[in-house]
């Protein structure tokens, strides 16, 4: 497959939630918790740095500020048989909004396949550039083996941005925060507003998403694809603390924990795996919740719902104090 037509062939994956991956990755998360495997130290750190974090648990806010009352819902974009309790808990709270709004909409993501040549070139590396010269041989190398087993051709894919590579062909069960997934609670939450025939709106563009992944410099998604790929191909199990913190309301612990985890796998030094995961939250989460604040002061209506990927709530640049900061009072909500 030529690589606009790989790329275009990624774009539809996404619209539709079918992602490249291998069959094992469709199966249901199996992995540990790895906050129950914590050194002292590390459990230590771990609630000190959630202590100073503001609104580190919690996956149901509720803001007020006048007669405005938003309701900010923390969701993981992935399935899990657990979200049928969390949509039974939700229902009547979304029933009750003049409009829900969605990172992103399913109309945004059904035309992503109607893309022109110019944006599906956003998926590849510049011209003259090769994802093998990115990495180095020995994650060039377990590259070359995870595309044997996805069924994609390593060839073909030497041209895709690291990010794409990473999104849609290294993928594991316990992986829950990747656009396109199926049945995790926005899919649940759209599906009931449109069966309620409850406004839906996008904080975002497909577009501006893939573009804040793409504005990762090349150098850094490279290091994170051979991050993921030493991590796919250890042996270990898989890391199932994102999920599992997700069901406790503890979301960001999984965050915290990320380069203590990664050193659990990978030869990568603890100072890099932080920095890596650094850059990553400053573009994909704190830039994009400063951008979503705008849509959201500016709904015509004074009770809505929002609701975003756990990830985008707690933090100084969270969604939620970014709304403290306008002046709302926040409480956390039954869940």
């Amino acid at each position: 497959m030529k690589p606009i037509a790989l790329a275009r062939a990624l774009v539809l994956g996404l619209a539709l939630g079918l992602a490249l991956q291998a069959p094992a990755a469709m199966a249901a998360c199996r992995g540990i918790d790895y906050r129950d495997h914590l050194p002292a130290a590390t459990e230590a750190r771990l609630e000190r740095e959630m202590a100073a974090t503001p609104y580190s648990r919690g996956n149901h806010w509720v803001a007020t500020k006048g007669n405005r009352t938003i309701h900010v819902i923390g969701t993981m974009h992935g399935g899990d048989a657990r979200m049928a309790k969390v949509m039974r808990t939700l229902r009547p709270v979304l029933a009750q909004a003049d409009a829900i709004y969605l990172e992103t909409s399913d109309s945004d993501l059904e035309r992503l396949d109607r893309m022109p040549d110019e944006l599906a070139r956003s998926f590849l590396l510049p011209k003259g550039q090769e994802l093998r010269h990115l990495l180095p041989r020995d994650a060039w190398e377990r590259f070359q083996l995870t595309a044997q087993v996805t069924g994609v051709n390593p060839e073909t894919m030497n041209r895709m941005q690291p990010w794409a590579i990473s999104m849609f062909v290294v993928q594991s069960g316990c992986r829950p925060y990747g656009f396109g997934l199926r049945r995790g609670l926005d899919d649940r939450i759209s599906d009931f507003a449109r069966r309620k025939r409850i406004p839906l709106g996008a904080l975002e563009t497909p577009e501006q998403a893939l573009a804040a992944i793409a504005s990762l410099p090349l150098s850094d998604q490279a290091r994170m694809l051979a991050l993921e790929l030493e991590l796919v191909q250890s042996g270990k199990p898989e890391d199932a603390t994102p999920v599992e913190a997700y069901f406790d309301q503890s979301v960001w612990t999984s965050f915290v924990l990320a380069p203590w985890i990664s050193a659990q796998y990978s030869s990568f030094s603890g100072a890099e795996t932080a920095r890596l995961w650094r850059q990553y939250n400053r573009r994909l989460l704190d830039q994009r919740n400063q951008r979503w604040i705008t849509p959201i002061l500016a709904a015509r209506h004074d009770r809505i719902a929002v609701a975003v990927g756990a990830a985008h709530l707690p933090g100084k640049n969270g969604v939620l104090n970014l709304l403290k900061a306008k002046g709302f009072s926040l409480a956390p909500a039954a869940w």
